[in-house]
């Protein structure tokens, strides 16, 4: 019973990984239209006066990530010019989103920056505290078993040569 189960398990896909499907001329250019550009302030004043509703205008901003960084009296000249005031806020909400995530980008990159110097720090002072404790034992030398005369630990006689640097 489960014999053929295994067997169709390892059956070959139906369709070769290898099939890549090709767009078409018209498929790569509807993708490269849903890609918009930012939208100037022209742009907007242009489509509002052309009638465009708010709440398509505001997708449009939203879709193609327009954000400027409006003064009071550019927003009150657009306000002039017929753009909506709800266009105003989204335009004034996108500047302070894009300030939002560069602050966050910016303290993540310090942040990252920081964590890898206290690691290079920290990696260091284990490679200078290891230079440092490395042991060497006590030279023991079969000719003066009980250590050299004069040197501290000389506890009885010896004999040999003693070769001095």
């Amino acid at each position: 019973m489960s014999a053929p189960l295994l067997l169709l398990s390892c059956a070959p896909p139906s369709s070769s990984p290898q099939s890549l499907r090709r767009l078409e001329p018209a498929e790569l250019a509807a993708i490269e239209a849903s890609r918009a550009a930012p939208l100037s302030l022209d742009d907007i004043v242009r489509r509002s006066r052309a009638g465009t509703d708010a709440a398509t205008l505001i997708g449009e901003i939203r879709r193609s990530g327009t954000r400027h960084a409006l003064t009071p009296a550019d927003a009150q000249r657009l306000r002039g010019q017929g753009v909506a005031q709800e266009v105003l806020d989204e335009l004034a909400d996108a500047q302070a989103r894009w300030a939002r995530d560069e602050a966050t980008a910016a303290k993540v990159r310090r942040d990252t920056a920081q964590a890898a110097a206290e690691d290079r720090a920290r990696a260091e002072a284990e490679r200078r505290q290891r230079a440092r404790s490395t042991y060497y034992p006590p030279y023991y030398d079969p000719l003066w078993p009980y250590g050299y005369p004069g040197r501290a630990g000389y506890g009885g006689f010896g004999w040999g040569f003693g070769i001095r640097h």
